[in-house]
């Protein structure tokens, strides 16, 4: 009796867990754009307390100007003469 109730037992232990599994996979796939949807908003919500929504987004002439800056050369008209030893 005792092998039998376990036996049983066993079989629908099992097939709940794989029944489990199955249907798992199959609701993520319809979760996944309310899970998306979700990630954007806490997203902005974060860009708003912190900020970075303010800050000036760089374009093309913005980009150029800190190339030049960077491009151009430096002055070393004031840099003290450098004194070679013999």
């Amino acid at each position: 009796m005792n092998r039998t109730l376990l036996s049983v037992c066993s079989v629908v232990l099992f097939g709940a867990c794989s029944f489990a599994a199955v249907a798992a996979d199959s609701t993520h796939q319809q979760t996944s754009n309310s899970t998306e949807t979700l990630r954007v908003q806490v997203e902005k919500q974060r860009e708003q307390i912190s900020g970075v929504d303010q800050v000036a987004v760089p374009t093309a002439q913005t980009a150029q100007t800190a190339h030049s800056l960077i491009d151009a050369p430096v002055d070393t008209g004031d840099a003290p003469a450098l004194v070679q030893k013999p």
